[in-house]
């Protein structure tokens, strides 16, 4: 039963199965959830969604070092990217572009962190870009 959790909870209800871009299709979903759901940018739920990320992605992970169908990661990092930022469609569409680019395109030190063993390097490549996604729509947002 925990395992069946764990592989539900990691790809965030079957979304990683998709056949092409689950990352990206769980990052627009966490955007809708964000904006439907409010309360669910905290940091107390961020912290709580990333240690059972952390828990469940190491129960259910395989060989693979970053398996595709495990988008929980993706989550977590539209999470982090849009802490303290207003939750309005015109800012989680720019979350989204600038959270989606860092992670695909992994810039130092994005790619290094990835190396970690397990569960951390999956997740802390995303947390990581999303600090700088967080950063840039923090400028985007003040410049523009």
């Amino acid at each position: 039963m925990k395992d069946r959790f764990c592989l539900w909870y990691a790809t965030c209800g079957c979304v990683g199965y998709l056949p092409f871009a689950p990352g990206t299709f769980a990052s627009a979903l966490t955007c809708v959830g964000l904006y439907l759901f409010p309360p669910i940018d905290n940091p107390f739920v961020i912290a709580f969604a990333t240690l059972l990320g952390i828990i469940c992605i190491g129960r259910v992970k395989d060989a693979e070092k970053d398996p595709g169908y495990i988008v929980i990661d993706e989550v977590i990092g539209m999470l982090v990217t849009t802490l303290g930022h207003s939750l309005s469609v015109g800012s989680l569409i720019k979350a989204f572009i600038l959270f989606r680019a860092f992670d695909i395109l992994k810039p130092y030190p994005i790619r290094k962190v990835e190396r970690l063993p397990g569960a951390y390097g999956i997740i802390a490549d995303d947390v990581l870009a999303a600090v700088f996604a967080d950063l840039a729509l923090f400028l985007w947002e003040r410049l523009a």
